[in-house]
């Protein structure tokens, strides 16, 4: 299960990434069409807030998480006794997986109303919204079931007991 969750969230760091070109491309175009041609694409703001830029945040959560690099603040963590990181470790890893499901939880409520209402944005254009939705959840979720088991692992064997790998120093 552990290699599918890092392939899935590797596939949604790649599709944020194409939002995120896309987004670019979508948004110069305007402004060409816009300041040279004087018609600019009508509905990129609303496409850009709804999907773009909801792809680009809430798809590669998975991949930050899979590759153990979320933000986080060290201030106390690193003058802190060796045998006390790893509880503490757990403990951060319990508290976001609470978080996102939270938030996933919430996130597939919104998504199901948007889809029976038509979710549209009215703007310059009218844009349908209700797809982009559901891409929190699926971010959110992915998200957690990347924590549940890296949870389940460190529980089981803790990374402090893991061999280290001579090239990175990183632990497997």
């Amino acid at each position: 299960m552990r290699v599918w969750l890092e392939r899935l969230s590797e596939w949604f760091v790649i599709a944020a990434g194409a939002a995120l070109v896309l987004m670019m491309l979508h948004v110069t175009a305007d402004v060409i069409g816009k300041y040279v041609f004087i018609a600019p694409i009508p509905g990129t703001a609303e496409v850009v807030a709804s999907y773009y830029m909801i792809a680009t945040v809430f798809l590669p959560l998975a991949y930050i998480e899979v590759q153990r690099r979320p933000i986080v603040v060290e201030l106390f963590y690193d003058r802190l006794p060796a045998p006390l990181r790893p509880p503490l470790d757990l403990l951060g890893t319990a508290a976001s997986v609470a978080f996102y499901g939270f938030l996933a939880w919430q996130s597939v409520f919104i998504a199901l109303n948007a889809y029976e209402i038509g979710e549209i944005v009215e703007g310059a254009w009218q844009v349908i919204v209700w797809p982009s939705r559901f891409l929190l959840p699926l971010g959110l979720v992915l998200a957690c079931l990347v924590l549940i088991v890296r949870f389940v692992t460190d529980l089981v064997d803790p990374p402090h007991r893991r061999p280290m790998l001579a090239s990175t120093g990183k632990t497997i």
